[in-house]
């Protein structure tokens, strides 16, 4: 069975509990969770937060780490019809007010070691009431507050579940922010079946796989790509508390995982670990999340560990809207080509179509119900900007060549410009990543006395590592063209991030101060 038949996961939930309620769906750092119990102990917390002031249509706020509870969490809010904001656990000052503010949430659930820092920003978010502190945490003054444990042990019964509508609001997903404040991409109610949907399609998975994440329940990937596709048909979630390269392949084996999602960060660190005889020890098929993998390693990649790399495209907007399949021979070579849920196209400045191999702007539209966000919560000026022209803007430049693959090329924001030529800081990155000693790099674009910009490099070495500025340039000369070689370098031990964990650029995009190097001029203090 698929799940596809039903329109909210909630139904989907009980329909499974029903058909076979001894069944292990949620493996959570080895605590096993059968539907009954799951759905069991979502009812429970449902009930018990009636009396915090949760009912169909309240935003929830939901702060926590990866934790078994904070599934249970999510399906007790979806049992309400409650509105569920999920809150980016690293967050801290005014982004974290920006969000509890924005999003309008008057009822917060937090985990007691976040709690600190909720109590800090809840003067700029008048609008909080209450607060469940889940766990051991000083509770906050000023609103009410609510145990978590009392109200899941409470024996309250929540009311009767009313069907949502499909496009009806299900979750409020804060986006990065690095270009301004963050953005609430308001997600359906259909979201996470369309989603789940399309993973099973292209990926041939069934109720016999074992999804494992290591990443944050408050990311759509874990989310959705992970939990809600393993709900949907009927096969196995796994997840771990927090991401360990040490135990991550032991934390694989140990769940029988079939199926993994990572981030480019993580394959990339998982490459770097010393290689030994239990790399291939395991039962993953395939990995999704080559991105931070070199072109050139990703078969060396799927040698050493014995799965399929599989790429894609996706946003916490528009979901997984392109992907290969494990058995494409061009699996890892591009960023998928667009699946049947989407029409997808790359555009000019006047969203005029380009012809295969131009770059542009590559945009979006759906093509069945709920598989995209319906809009920017309490934003409507930036929703209509995003979808200007019947097409969601999505920010990339890519192109999309004559055999339909997509080819992605940087962040419009993160594009180079210089001499007349468009520079992919993503290129130059990958470049320089090869450089031995370097464990991050980012290139950005700063202004130039000649117009346009010149290319500034950002690294970090590895630990114990010096980087030496001279054979840098010298391998940066070798490797790149001569309208990418950089004018500016700076060595930091690492990289500002955003919440989102992606590297904050706009805060590199200077030539001043006592760490950046003129590669053209000499040092201005390195």
């Amino acid at each position: 069975m698929t799940g596809v038949e039903y329109q909210d996961l909630w139904s989907l939930c009980e329909g499974r509990t029903g058909e076979h309620p001894d069944r292990v769906v949620l493996d959570f750092d080895g605590r096993l969770w059968t539907w009954t119990e799951l759905i069991a102990a979502a009812e429970g917390l449902a009930g018990g937060l009636v009396a915090a002031g949760v009912g169909a249509g309240e935003v929830v706020g939901h702060m926590s780490p990866n934790h078994p509870e904070a599934v249970v969490t999510m399906l007790a809010l979806l049992r309400l019809g409650a509105v569920e904001c999920p809150v980016n656990a690293g967050l801290r000052g005014d982004q974290l007010a920006h969000v509890l503010n924005h999003s309008g949430a008057r009822v917060l659930i937090v985990d007691g070691s976040l709690v600190d820092r909720v109590a800090e920003q809840l003067p700029a978010a008048p609008g909080v009431r209450a607060v469940v502190v889940r766990g051991e945490g000083q509770a906050p003054e000023g609103v009410k507050i609510f145990d978590f444990g009392e109200l899941r042990a409470s024996g309250d019964q929540p009311p009767p579940f009313r069907i949502p509508a499909p496009d009806d609001p299900m979750n409020i997903i804060y986006t990065s922010g690095t270009t301004g404040p963050a953005k609430g991409a308001v997600l359906p109610q259909a979201f996470p079946i369309e989603q789940a949907r399309i993973k099973i399609e292209q990926w041939g998975l069934t109720a016999d796989d074992v999804l494992f994440s290591a990443l944050p329940l408050y990311h759509v990937n874990a989310r959705f790509s992970t939990l809600g596709t393993a709900l949907v048909v009927d096969g196995r979630a796994a997840l771990v508390s927090r991401f360990s390269a040490g135990t991550f392949w032991d934390q694989v084996r140990g769940a029988g995982a079939t199926e993994v999602g990572v981030v480019g960060a993580v394959s990339s660190i998982l490459l770097r670990q010393d290689p030994g005889p239990a790399d291939r020890d395991h039962n993953v098929r395939m990995m999704h999340g080559a991105a931070g993998i070199p072109m050139d390693r990703r078969a060396d990649f799927e040698e050493r560990f014995g799965l399929r790399l599989v790429t894609g495209f996706a946003m916490t907007e528009t979901g997984h809207f392109s992907t290969t399949s494990p058995d494409d021979p061009m699996r890892y070579r591009a960023s998928g080509r667009p699946v049947p849920q989407y029409e997808v196209a790359v555009v000019d400045a006047d969203d005029n179509e380009l012809p295969p191999g131009d770059v542009g702007e590559l945009v979006v539209r759906p093509l069945v119900p709920g598989v995209m966000m319906t809009g920017y919560h309490r934003q409507p000026e930036a929703t209509q900007a995003a979808f200007r022209n019947a097409w969601f803007h999505t920010g990339d430049l890519a192109t999309i060549e004559a055999d339909g693959y997509i080819r992605w090329v940087d962040r419009m924001a993160d594009a180079i410009r210089r001499r007349g030529e468009m520079i992919s800081s993503t290129e130059v990155e990958r470049a320089v990543c090869a450089f031995d000693g370097i464990a991050e790099c980012a290139a950005v674009g700063v202004p130039s006395e000649l117009g346009e910009e010149d290319v500034k490099l950002v690294v970090v070495p590895e630990p114990g590592r010096t980087i030496d500025p001279a054979a840098l340039q010298s391998h940066c000369q070798a490797t790149l063209p001569d309208f990418c070689q950089p004018r500016y370098l700076e060595i930091l031990e690492e990289l500002p991030k955003t919440a989102t964990h992606k590297v904050n650029k706009p805060q590199l995009r200077h030539t001043d101060g006592p760490t950046v190097l003129d590669l053209a001029g000499g040092s201005k203090g390195i």
